[in-house]
């Protein structure tokens, strides 16, 4: 049976991450076909996250160094054929899930589950974040020639035998370091729901010029290599 695999990255998410793992849409992906694997990748939780987790049968890892490094090892360790990220904060629904499956069953390298292009709750989003996710994604497809309205969803899914390579980027870096790597390939859209996180958010303004600069310094690179 082939088999979809969830990396959760986790830091301190302990009122979001069990309402992730219960929402993930295991029954549907078994009548689709597939079996399902889920690793938390946690980076050193202190406030009870990783007890939740050890509530259930799912797979716990412990990895330092952010996000980035979190998807690095969840990537490494699942055996899906396509694998999803998703945030650990209860703000992404799983409903769309199924149907993400099936675009990349149908051509798509990654399928990202857009906020912008959906609906977003009230409060789920500031307009800062709003605002800079725009330009950001903007940025993006100008750089790269791409056609998406959210970049840094942290929702997505991809094929595992397209990620060739290291994906460049830090931490909250992850995101735009998948595009610039898969920009080639087709990148296909769903639109969710998006809604308020359980507990803090982690996103910091001066994360929004670190991805820039990373979109930036990721296209002079392919320039360099006459890419």
């Amino acid at each position: 049976m082939s088999k979809v695999s969830f990396i959760v990255p986790t830091l301190d998410e302990v009122e979001g991450i069990k309402k992730v793992l219960n929402s993930l849409p295991e029954y549907e992906l078994e009548e689709m076909g597939y079996e399902m694997e889920v690793l938390v990748i946690d980076g050193g939780s202190s406030d009870g996250t990783k007890s939740k987790v050890k509530e259930t049968d799912v797979e716990l890892y412990r990895e330092d160094g952010g996000k980035a490094s979190a998807v690095r090892r969840g990537l490494i360790e699942c055996d899906g054929d396509y694998v999803f990220l998703i945030d650990g904060d209860g703000s992404y629904p799983c409903d769309k899930i199924p149907q993400m499956v099936e675009r990349l069953e149908n051509g798509s390298s990654m399928v990202l589950g857009s906020r912008l292009s959906g609906r977003v709750e009230e409060g789920a989003m500031t307009r800062t974040n709003k605002f800079g996710n725009k330009i950001l994604t903007g940025l993006a497809n100008w750089l790269y020639g791409t056609q998406v309205s959210d970049l840094c969803t942290g929702l997505r899914g991809i094929k595992k035998e397209s990620v060739k390579g290291m994906i460049p980027g830090k931490d909250f870096e992850i995101e735009a370091g998948l595009h610039v790597l898969l920009s080639k390939e087709e990148i296909s859209e769903i639109p969710i729901s998006y809604k308020r996180r359980k507990g803090e958010s982690k996103l910091r303004v001066w994360d929004g010029f670190k991805i820039a600069k990373r979109l930036f310094v990721e296209k002079i690179k392919k320039k360099e290599k006459g890419f």
